[in-house]
């Protein structure tokens, strides 16, 4: 099986290096890699064009925002599997070789991980992902999800009506139509906190409640659960400030449906 990995990036020489190193550095296995930068003008194309000659296919252009690149990258794929690792975002060694044996070896669609999640180089949880819990929100990291090809042409890509919660919404769609997911129990990715849904986290619960609306319909505990997540964000934001991330960390540990791990 030939499986495609997808890098998107903007303007960011800083870390664009070390996610193309960690794609690149992967033994044993069958790699397409497919490289969409969207017009970078500060020294990243330079920095990619070193790896130029390990790098499948590469597109420098203008787009129309993150949805575009993926969908970009997504209809070019030859692979039969495909993931999605985004600048700022690195693989662990050679854990390519053990997704693409957990495809061969079971008849799932999609197979994930769990991803180790850093601040300011320092570690700060492994996210202890869980598909289940995909009809009450994100509960899996997108960089650590590799889907069959096929799955995309049978239910579609990146809806662009979304901005930030498009991984959300694309995965969600894929569980309500019986989609079979596998876990492997293991970091497959390291992501940086501080990414746009970190940012404009706002958004992202407002985006993820008119996907839910979307695929279960509308309802009042629907709703009460948005705001419940929206209080709940902005009390552990809040916890931050004053200096008690103890008591979040005391929720994390022990109300919390998916698990935050210290690393």
């Amino acid at each position: 099986m030939k499986l495609s990995i997808i890098t998107i990036v903007l303007n960011d020489k800083q870390n664009i290096e070390k996610t193309i190193l960690s794609v690149l550095n992967q033994k044993d296995v069958d790699l397409e890699y497919i490289v969409i930068d969207g017009g970078s003008t500060d020294g990243t194309l330079k920095i990619i064009e070193k790896y130029k000659d390990k790098i499948d296919v590469l597109i420098s252009e203008k787009d129309n925002g993150i949805v575009d690149a993926f969908n970009k990258g997504l209809k070019i794929a030859n692979g039969d599997v495909v993931g999605i690792v985004n600048s700022d975002d690195w693989l662990e060694p050679d854990v390519l070789t053990t997704i693409m044996q957990a495809f061969e070896k079971t008849r799932a669609d999609i197979v994930y991980g769990d991803a180790l999640y850093w601040k300011s180089n320092v570690s700060e949880y492994r996210y202890k992902a869980n598909h289940t819990l995909l009809k009450e929100f994100m509960s899996i990291n997108h960089p650590a999800v590799f889907v069959k090809k096929k799955i995309y042409e049978r239910y579609g890509l990146f809806d662009e009506t979304f901005k930030i919660a498009m991984d959300y919404e694309l995965m969600l769609r894929f569980f309500v139509n019986g989609v079979k997911f596998m876990y492997i129990d293991k970091v497959l990715s390291n992501m940086a906190l501080g990414g746009v849904s970190d940012v404009n986290w706002r958004l992202a619960y407002k985006e993820a409640y008119e996907i839910r609306k979307k695929y279960l319909g509308s309802s009042l505990g629907l709703y009460i659960n948005y705001i419940f997540q929206v209080l709940k964000k902005s009390v552990s934001n809040l916890l931050v400030k004053m200096g008690l991330e103890s008591l979040r960390e005391f929720y994390k540990k022990h109300f919390s449906k998916i698990k935050k791990v210290k690393s």
